[in-house]
């Protein structure tokens, strides 16, 4: 593995956990470098770290504290 790449998954935590948690993934970064960008897609896409995922956490909250709002009223 490169050094950058080893600098990379340093500075990202997610990233390396997501990747000893997933070890098969080492096999690929060894060969190809360029494979974070989609080793960094497929952390998100399982933290669900997404734009949608994260607009539908945003709604779960706001239907929350409507929800609240009702009951109190």
């Amino acid at each position: 593995m490169s050094i950058e790449t080893k600098m990379y998954l340093n500075n990202n935590y997610l990233l390396k956990r997501f990747l000893h948690e997933n070890p098969k993934y080492y096999k690929y970064l060894n060969r190809d470098p360029m494979f974070i960008k989609e080793l960094n897609e497929l952390m998100k896409e399982k933290y669900k770290l997404t734009i949608p995922d994260k607009i539908d956490n945003l709604k779960e909250k706001l239907d929350m504290v409507n929800t609240f709002i009702d009951i109190l009223n």
